[in-house]
């Protein structure tokens, strides 16, 4: 069959995708290296040279492949000038290449109704399986399973493992790095394992000005984010503390004119429930955090009447329109024209409420409670993927008033290994961390509704 390919210029260290008969191929880089533009165009080459065998890409958790990764594929077909021989099925997950009969079969490694090896482990035939944001697969006897079912007599069966690497702690750098002799990334092969990793400054040229200057940024910010997130080093957790550059303020310095709003978590008989008060200064990116209540045996009333009693009474700034400072005292309004229509606007304000109120979403019906029986303003903070939330939460600028804030602070740290003792993971401790939790919930929450990006760009 004649046909025209329209090539697509590859950076020379993705060749081996093409070439190594390795039974491994790590593909390891950084933020915006080209590693999924690498990835796909591959596939399309080795669709197009494989007879009739097929090649299942996976992610740990793929709901709409639709919607995700299959219009990347048919981007690069339409790219080669290969649209007349590659079919998208319409309703399955997969890519048929007509000329060559092989199939690319798109699967979510984990699924609604739990981990899906059984009907991976069928498929026939199988003869590549690339496995995307890999980081994401901790489980190294699920990749066994899998692996295992990859062989055949008639073609040179692969396994692409593609990631941004994380934790030194996970499988893939034990098993591919650590027992195979090598410290870190590298381009080689060795074995049956082929490495390959690329970083941004292998992309220059096809990322725009302002994305490389995020990296640059990061660098600035934090060495050891950017090696690992923008160069695709393995982060070795070598200082168990999470929150290290955080300030201890007195109230006196905690700010009067910027909105408030308020971080919940709740406790009773174990453990404190834990309230905080929070502002943002987007001029200098700092948040501060004020300790409101740390204490045990409190009903939801309690802890309501807490939220009040601080909006009713904290002192507060106003800047009118007309120039003039008015303050609020927990009384009434101090300075000039402290009771025109404006000044009354505000006092009715206050008088109503002001402020969210992000509550751990654990308790719905204590939630509930504190909007319909207390008049708040309360809402479920979003709580998942907390790593996610620590590490845009790590770069504020924070500023802290309560002494319980400050011991939980200072021993809130990264769960160690199991095997080595001296070794972080990307876990964090559980237990001693309530205000910790109230001020994630909140702080995170709120901060991301208003779509604000922290000191290193990110959301």
């Amino acid at each position: 069959m004649m046909m025209e390919t329209r090539q697509i210029d590859l950076n020379s260290k993705y060749q081996p995708l093409l070439t190594s008969k390795s039974r491994y191929i790590v593909v390891a880089g950084g933020r915006g290296s080209g590693k999924s533009f690498a990835i796909t165009t591959a596939l399309c080459y080795k669709a197009m040279s494989l007879q009739n065998v097929t090649i299942l890409f996976t992610r740990y958790t793929l709901t709409n492949a639709r919607t995700s990764i299959i219009p990347e594929f048919v981007d690069k077909i339409t790219r080669l000038g290969w649209d007349e021989y590659f079919y998208v099925h319409p309703s399955e997950n997969q890519i048929i290449c007509l000329a060559t009969g092989t199939k690319i079969l798109f699967r979510g490694l984990k699924t609604a109704s739990g981990i899906n090896t059984a009907a991976l482990k069928s498929i026939p035939n199988l003869a590549l399986w690339v496995n995307d944001e890999s980081e994401e697969l901790v489980d190294g006897n699920l990749f066994d399973t899998i692996d295992l079912s990859i062989r055949s007599n008639d073609t040179t069966c692969q396994v692409w493992l593609v990631l941004n690497p994380s934790d030194i702690q996970h499988f893939i750098y034990r098993r591919f790095f650590a027992e195979n002799g090598i410290g870190d990334v590298t381009n080689e092969s060795r074995g049956n394992i082929t490495y390959i990793h690329t970083t941004y400054k292998d992309n220059m040229r096809h990322l725009p000005a302002e994305y490389i200057a995020l990296a640059e940024k990061a660098k600035e910010i934090d060495l050891n984010f950017y090696n690992n997130i923008w160069l695709g080093r393995w982060a070795k957790m070598s200082e168990g503390l999470i929150y290290r550059d955080w300030q201890q303020i007195t109230d006196a310095d905690y700010p009067t004119t910027l909105p408030c709003w308020y971080g919940v978590d709740w406790g009773f008989s174990n453990d404190p429930a834990a309230v905080v008060r929070i502002c943002f200064n987007p001029i200098t990116y700092t948040l501060y955090i004020k300790e409101l209540l740390y204490e045990r045996g409190l009903l939801t009333g309690d802890i309501a009447r807490v939220i009040h009693n601080d909006i009713a009474t904290r002192k507060r700034d106003y800047i009118l329109t007309n120039g003039n400072k008015i303050t609020w005292d927990g009384k009434g309004f101090i300075g000039e024209m402290s009771d025109n229509e404006e000044c009354r606007r505000i006092r009715r304000a206050i008088e109503n409420r002001e402020g969210e109120v992000y509550c751990d979403p654990a308790r719905p019906e204590q939630i509930r409670e504190m909007k319909i029986n207390h008049y708040l303003n309360a809402m479920g903070a979003v709580n998942t993927d907390k790593v996610g939330r620590i590490e845009y939460l790590k770069y504020f600028n924070v500023c802290y008033v309560g002494d319980n804030i400050h011991a939980e602070r200072t021993t809130y740290r990264w769960q160690t290994s199991k095997t080595d003792k001296s070794q972080y993971i990307n876990v964090p401790q559980d237990g001693n961390d309530h205000l910790m939790d109230a001020i994630n919930y909140g702080s995170c929450t709120h901060l991301r509704r208003l779509g604000i990006a922290n000191r290193l760009g990110e959301r």
